[in-house]
């Protein structure tokens, strides 16, 4: 999945989450008052299962929260080997290790690409 899916995704589902676990704990807590003030098991049993809806839904909330969403960008370094000038750049499609990229702008010499990698942002 891509980084904008996630982001999104997680944009989304955060308030979501925590909307639908403040509107289940009310509704428990109105079950265990309800259960005290008549002594039906009826609001009991159903404060039990909110209780299981309240777990379910933190968790999920919890798990939305820790995800770590990582961007990779793709880097290479071009180096001129007659002066040791060396830069990195943003990866452009169709280079490769070794690729002649025009001449350097210090002495004129034959810049190439040396390295290609990806960096790792965490947001």
């Amino acid at each position: 999945m891509s980084f904008e899916k996630l982001a999104e995704m997680k944009a989304r589902w955060l308030p979501v989450y925590l909307v639908l676990l403040i509107a289940v704990a009310l509704l428990a807590a109105h079950f265990v008052i309800m259960y005290f003030l008549t002594g039906n098991a009826g609001y009991a049993n159903l404060a039990l299962l909110s209780a299981f809806a309240i777990y379910f839904l933190y968790t999920g909330l919890d798990r939305l929260r820790k995800l770590k969403i990582t961007r990779t960008r793709l880097v290479e370094v071009v180096s001129c080997d007659a002066c040791g000038f060396r830069e990195e750049r943003d990866f452009e499609a169709g280079d490769y290790v070794f690729k002649p990229k025009g001449a350097c702008p210090k002495c004129g010499g034959p810049l190439a690409v040396t390295a290609v990698y990806s960096l790792k942002e965490q947001l």
